[in-house]
């Protein structure tokens, strides 16, 4: 939701436009946090949709001095490839929920602090994020899943109630003061409630048994 927040960003849309963005990203965020782990093939589809699709876009509008028509081809063609990418790319697409859910938390932890070792600490959290998905995958991607998925939700739902201006104060590091808290608040509940509904609702795999003979 950062790029929402971006004014240059918000300049290029019109109203309409960017109400209908956000209402995507928000049932988008409500996938993930919910569903996440069952849709999970889904999920790491959108995933490299989005990413790949917001590099393709960037490109594209820095090579055509801001197009619409060309920024607009550039990140539909760049989330295709992405999303086929990590698609059949299974494990790489594990790695990138993991780290990027991993990451998040670490720029709102670690990257609170004035040290000039803590980008590199969250970066290291990143990476150790990613691992942990690829070792302990159906825990961590429930978790991830609800992360990225609440943070998701909670930015879009801060545009509509709080107004794009106020979307500054979901960019890490969050300060814990005024809205900046209570947004992390819905952040944490909304991501536990998630994760606990998507650990009710695993599928619990029981083996087979085979009847005797009669």
């Amino acid at each position: 939701m950062e790029i929402l927040a971006d004014n240059g960003a918000l300049e290029e849309l019109s109203p309409q436009n960017l109400n209908a963005i956000v209402a995507c990203a928000i049932a988008v965020g409500t996938l993930y946090c919910f569903l996440g782990y069952r849709t999970l093939k889904i999920v790491i589809a959108l995933t490299g949709f989005i990413m790949a699709g917001a590099v393709g876009g960037a490109l594209a509008a820095w090579i055509s001095q801001s197009h619409t028509v060309a920024t607009l081809v550039g990140a539909g063609i760049g989330g295709i490839a992405g999303a086929l990418a990590l698609f059949f790319l299974y494990k790489a697409g594990i790695f990138v929920l993991g780290f990027l859910a991993a990451t998040m938390i670490g720029l709102n932890t670690v990257g609170v602090l004035d040290e000039s070792w803590a980008p590199w600490a969250v970066l290291g959290i990143g990476v150790g994020g990613g691992i942990v998905a690829l070792l302990l995958e159906r825990l961590m991607m429930t978790l991830a899943t609800a992360a990225l998925g609440a943070w998701i939700v909670v930015s879009g739902l801060a545009f509509f109630v709080l107004g794009p201006p106020l979307l500054r104060t979901l960019e890490p590091p969050i300060d814990l003061s005024g809205h900046e808290g209570a947004l992390l608040l819905a952040w944490v509940i909304l991501a536990a409630g998630g994760a606990i509904m998507q650990f009710a609702t695993h599928k619990s795999r029981r083996p087979s048994v085979a009847h005797p003979m009669r």
